[in-house]
């Protein structure tokens, strides 16, 4: 049969794909959404209410309408907003906001003959910005570039005269498969569309099902091996959507039952083990739904590799709406080297977003407030200039063939369809490798910009490069992001480089802003607003093309140094041995934690954040020690274990990063402070922002000094303590000042000192909460070292806290100077996100993490938790996420971190299944397992996800762990068993153990509990008890127990 594809546009606004065939069976409509009658009316939301998207919970991921079920007054909105709508998401603060619509359906019987065709018709679409809209029927996709709409009267409620637009998609045979058939669509960019109907037509004799208490979405065979009972197994995949009730899931191979489950809400992709086999097998499987078959087929199994906590990690999930420091790529462990593709235009939120089909670059650094260094492999005519993010077809940046990319860790691969090259990237700590696979030609070209689209943009002050050989280049571009932090702070950094080519190359040229050169040496630059180099070779014989990149913030020769010892010793141009070792050094840390579940999609959750947590912040030191520092003088360290480490900031990370590193990762907590010793040693003064090392000044406070005490707390001491105490005394004690083109210190302390609060008329008022708390700190840390005066001078200050909380309202209260409290106070709007830093004073209120039952008494515990209570409920609306990242518009608001610690907070008011329920609660809300909903708000170089990391496994430290007796509250961990491997290192035991029988999803609450084989009834334990290594028990139900976890233990 010969097909011809045909795309145009008729007069009456319909875009048609299809096929012509001379056989074509008759169709009928199998399933609809709405009726094709020229009005929204039948859907939710309309005919105006497009502004309640959010807050009815559409456009998310997880979210779905399933033929057969759902209702679309209540389930399909009338309109899907676009990339660059508001009421979608969007905003300068959230970045773009890609809202998608999902179908879910089944097909029982699928005929061999006939054909299907998916009918969308709208009614209208934005004049202004009309979407580019991508549908995705299972693994094929289609984007139209939809017309200019009438305006936006149809969306606003009023009847439209136009014709509307139709979009036919025919579907060929082997899209849809017999079972679970999905459909998504999305606005790539652009605004609104309004819809009248979607529909399936397809052959007479086609069955669509109607599902009843669960949907199966598929069913496969893993890519994988797991261990069941101590056995090798393959897991059949059994991916089921959640309809109604309590059923009971069954998956029998060849006659056998190997798997049983209650499916209580949500999603799920079970491993059902099918015990390992040797060769290639056939088996038939059965899905029975309480006790009904619902699904069955044949699975063709095979050997596998067993996996590792590594293989379960997706480096893609969360990198929708994201900030610069979060991207896909082959990232090690706090490296220095984060080479990640980028696709969006400089500026806030630039880097990588997947709704960008595109890549601009492949840049080595993603750093907050530093960048630099992109390469992409090209052919043909030269192009200098990157292009638009919205125009792949403009500038060198190319398309990409989305079915392409893969990045698992240690590994990213795309194909790059405007110059047909395959593109492969791995990484060590301080080195790149990338693989580049030409068409064979005369002339391939690798682009190396100096100038990157970022989110912070920079000047090139000085760019050196040098043709070494004909298999070498080396240089250094010195760069600077002036006013990163208000006037006068500054971000300036060389980046030194060493590439390595295994080809021989065949010219490098040069382009300075507009003016090419060709056959260049060597150039030298200064002051250009575009720069960069090309470097070509010919693939007529071999079409692949490998580089390996060491860079150095200290000199060339150490760029070459980290090159030689992390990549050409050891590995040479072996690609795949380099990707390996960066797989290996993540199992190393990864397998530290343990989780026991049958869901695959909660471990890819639980150890894509573990990644997160652990790879975000970066590393600055070379090889043999060196660093540059904030007044760039050259540092040595002594210590072969100590690294120069640095990031945006340390603030409320005692809430997440802090508490995570230092019961997993304890080594690296020390390298953090003996990074900062070593910036005080240098410059004077600990850093509350060292990226690059610098004094960036960026949030409030100095939390640095509870990352540097919470860690002695918990044992961690292997460094010179009596300089850490120097250290953080004088930060608490020396007004700040400047040092190199930074700000270190506490801007506040002085009027902090003076009135015993910061006045809201002297500086911002919400420092008084965060300075009492760092305060706090250290007077445990002196009571700990004995040092009893200063123990009473920091305690002191650590209760000025009492002198900006009202007892009459029970608010943090803005307060001038005079000691007047501010009048006509709302706790919502005076002062949001100014005086209240990144917040309100209704959340500011309970900053005060010191002393939480000294809190509840002084504003009553009535009122403490009653706020708490309508807080949750009112925020569980939006997933405790701030639309367009307004987090001082909302009680509770997981986004950022000034609420982190609200759920926990119940255990010591006596309502600790509170502290259960609400904790999974933003556990199930705010963090999810896709591009866009893994996180919600900005994931802030792994803040987020050490949250989710703690909360999952149930526990917290909501004084960040730093009292002379620290301690751990209970919340609900999500998984059966909790393996944690502490070690035997820092005076600590072997391994801890969290068993929570028969958790689920709806078995939240703790009945009862035992630790170290002795009865619990206190939702707060002393940390010794668990670093000594142990077993915590608890006893799971779905209804909770009023009377467990109300006795709290004596400091």
């Amino acid at each position: 049969m010969q097909t011809r594809f045909h795309v145009f546009f008729t007069t009456l606004g319909c875009l048609i794909l299809f096929f012509t065939s001379k056989n074509i069976s008759a169709q009928k409509t199998l399933w609809q959404i709405g009726n094709a009658d020229k009005s929204d009316a039948e859907f939710a939301l309309a005919p105006s209410g497009y502004s309640h998207f959010l807050e009815k919970d559409f456009g998310w991921e997880d979210g779905y309408f399933l033929i057969g079920k759902s209702n679309p007054k209540t389930d399909w909105p009338y309109a899907l907003p676009g990339a660059e709508d508001s009421w979608g998401g969007s905003s300068s603060g959230a970045g773009w906001r890609a809202s998608v619509l999902n179908i879910l359906f089944g097909i029982g019987k699928l005929p061999s003959q006939g054909n299907w065709t998916l009918v969308i018709d709208l009614l209208n679409m934005s004049h202004e910005k009309p979407p580019l809209f991508k549908v995705t029927i299972n693994d094929s996709s289609w984007e139209f570039q939809l017309p200019k709409g009438s305006g936006d009267s149809t969306l606003k409620g009023q009847q439209t005269k136009d014709s509307g637009y139709v979009i036919k998609i025919p579907i060929t045979q082997g899209i849809l498969k017999k079972g679970g058939n999905e459909i998504k669509m999305t606005s790539l960019w652009g605004s609104w569309l309004v819809f009248d109907q979607i529909r399936m037509e397809g052959p007479g004799d086609a069955i669509i099902t109607k599902p009843e208490n669960a949907f199966i979405r598929d069913v496969k065979a893993a890519g994988y091996e797991i261990k069941n009972n101590e056995k090798p197994a393959q897991p059949l995949l059994v991916d089921v959507q959640h309809i109604s009730g309590s059923p009971q899931l069954e998956v029998f191979l060849d006659g056998s039952r190997i798997f049983q489950k209650i499916i209580e809400t949500g999603r799920y992709i079970f491993e059902a083990p099918m015990a390992a086999v040797k060769s290639a097998k056939e088996s038939h499987y059965e899905i029975k739904v309480n006790g009904q078959a619902v699904c069955s087929g044949v699975v063709e199994r095979s050997p596998e590799k067993l996996i590792t906590p590594a293989g379960y990690v997706n480096t893609m999930m969360g990198s929708a709406h994201s900030r610069w420091m979060i991207a896909p790529g082959p990232w090690m462990p706090f490296s220095m080297v984060k080479i990640s593709p980028d696709n969006q235009n400089a500026g806030w939120q630039g880097g990588y977003d997947p709704i960008f089909e595109s890549v601009g670059g492949f840049s080595h650094i993603h750093e907050w407030t530093m960048s630099g260094l992109s390469m992409l492999p090209v052919n043909g005519p030269l192009i200098t200039e990157v292009g638009d993010q919205t125009h792949p077809e403009e500038g060198y940046r190319s398309g990409i063939d989305k079915q392409t990319e893969e990045a698992p860790l240690g590994y990213y691969k795309v194909h790059l369809t405007k110059y047909n090259i395959t593109a492969e990237l791995t990484a060590t700590n301080r080195c790149s490798f990338q693989r580049y696979t030409f068409p064979k030609e005369k002339v391939s070209r690798v682009l190396v910009d100096f100038a990157t689209p970022a989110e912070y943009s920079y000047e090139l002050q000085d760019v050196e490069v040098t043709k070494v050989s004909d298999h070498r280049i080396e240089g250094f571009s010195k760069q600077e992001s002036p006013g990163v932090w208000g006037n006068g702070i500054n971000q300036n950094y060389t980046i030194h480089f060493v590439m390595e080519f295994d080809q021989p190359i065949s010219q490098v040229g040069s382009w300075i802003d507009s003016n090419v050169q060709n056959n260049v040496s060597q150039l030298k630059i200064k002051n250009a607003k575009h720069a960069g180099i090309f470097v070509e070779f010919n693939t007529t014989n071999d079409a692949v093309v490998q580089v390996r990149t060491g860079i150095s913030y200290v000199s060339v020769a150490n760029a070459n140094e980290n090159l030689q010892q992390e990549v050409v010793k050891p590995f040479g141009w072996n690609f795949n041995a380099v990707r390996q070792y960066n797989v290996s050094s993540w199992n190393d840390l990864l397998n530290r934690v343990k989780i026991s579940s049958s869901d695959a999609r909660e471990k890819m959750r639980f150890y894509s954040n573990m990644y997160r947590a652990l790879c975000s912040r970066n590393t600055y030191s070379d090889v043999n020690g060196q660093w540059m520092d904030a007044t760039n003088n050259v540092e040595q360290l002594k210590d072969k274990d100590a690294l120069a480490l640095g990031c945006d900031a340390f603030w409320n990370t005692f809430w997440n990063l802090n508490q995570f590193w230092n019961l997993v990762t304890p080594e690296w907590s020390s390298r953090w402070i003996k990074s900062q010793l070593a910036m005080y040693n240098a410059n004077g003064w600990l850093a509350k922002g060292p990226a690059g090392m610098k004094y960036i000044p960026v949030m409030v406070a100095e939390h640095e000094i509870p990352l540097i005490i919470g860690a002695y707390q918990m044992g961690i001491r292997d460094y010179n303590v009596d300089k850490a105490y120097e250290a953080v005394r004088k930060m608490e004690t020396t007004p700040a000042q400047k040092v190199g083109e930074g700000f270190a210190g506490y801007r506040d302390l002085e009027p902090f000192l003076k009135y015993k609060y910061v006045p809201y008329d002297k500086g911002r008022f919400s420092n008084t909460l965060e300075y009492a708390y760092d305060n706090w700190t250290v007077s445990q840390f002196a009571k700990s070292l004995g040092k009893t005066d200063d123990y009473h001078l920091f305690s002191e200050r650590g209760s000025w806290w009492k002198n900006a909380i009202d007892k009459e309202s029970g608010y943090a209260r803005l307060r001038k100077s005079d000691g007047t409290w501010m009048q006509k106070f709302d706790p919502f709007r005076s002062g949001a996100n100014s005086q209240y830093v990144e917040g309100n004073a209704w959340q500011l209120t309970y900053f005060v993490p010191q002393n939480v039952p000294a809190l509840i008494k002084w504003i009553g515990k009535d009122r403490f938790v009653s706020r708490l209570k309508w807080g949750f409920e009112q925020s569980y609306k939006e997933r405790f996420n701030a639309p367009g990242e307004q987090y001082w518009e909302f009680p509770v608001d997981q986004g950022n971190e000034q609420s982190m610690q609200f759920a926990f907070l119940f255990n010591y008011a006596g309502y600790p299944w509170l502290t259960q329920k609400w904790s999974r609660g933003v556990l199930d809300r705010y963090y999810g397992y896709g591009l866009s909903n893994a996180y919600l708000g900005d994931e802030d170089q792994g803040q987020m996800s050490a949250w989710f990391l703690m909360a999952a496994i149930g526990l917290f430290q909501t004084d960040g762990g730093c009292s002379v007796n620290p301690v751990y509250e209970i919340a609900s961990p999500l998984y059966k068993e909790v393996n944690i491997d502490l070690g035997k290192c820092y005076g600590r035991g072997s391994k801890f153990i969290i068993k929570a029988n028969n958790v689920s999803r709806k078995n939240m609450y703790i009945q009862s509990a035992s630790l170290n084989g002795k009865p619990l009834n206190s939702s707060i334990f002393p940390a010794s008890e668990l670093l000594k290594g142990g077993e915590l028990i608890l006893e799971m139900v779905s209804k909770p127990n009023e009377k467990w976890g109300l006795i709290h233990p004596k400091n």
